[in-house]
């Protein structure tokens, strides 16, 4: 009897232990960084000229204050041959920033690199000033 009781307990505790192992993994994920793909999309909706400036604004650290630079390479974009593209790679966390590459290009042509980085703000990842001046810069608005 007390063998069956002593597996009984045994049991229950490694399923306690896997249940909290399970939460603490899932807390875990949640706070994680997102991916190239997930940075990918933020930039896509910055870019679209045709979505609201409050769901633009959201992406950004300095909120719709920062859109005239992504006005203007939204407006570029527009004109720009079909064969254009961007992409987000080599994304690192570090703490609360993450730093990666915006890689644009067009048929060609070499790809031009440019240093972006997003800010943790209240649980959310959010383009850098630093960023929006860099794209700034290139398109003419500046930050």
């Amino acid at each position: 009897m007390f063998d069956s009781i002593r597996k009984t307990v045994g049991a229950l505790a490694i399923v306690g232990a896997a249940l909290a192992g399970t939460a603490v993994s899932t807390a875990g994920v949640a706070s994680a960084a997102p991916s190239n793909g997930e940075l990918r999309a933020k930039v896509a909706t910055v870019l679209n000229v045709g979505a609201s400036r409050a769901a633009r604004g959201a992406e950004l650290v300095n909120g719709e204050a920062d859109l005239p630079a992504f006005d203007r390479a939204g407006a570029l974009i527009a004109i720009a041959p079909a064969s254009w593209h961007f992409d987000v790679v080599g994304a690192t966390e570090n703490g609360d920033t993450i730093n990666a590459t915006l890689l644009t290009s067009t048929a060609g042509y070499e790809p031009w690199p440019f240093p972006v980085s997003w800010k943790l703000i209240n649980g959310q990842w959010k383009l850098s000033h630093e960023s929006t001046c860099t794209i700034g810069n290139f398109v003419g608005t500046g930050c």
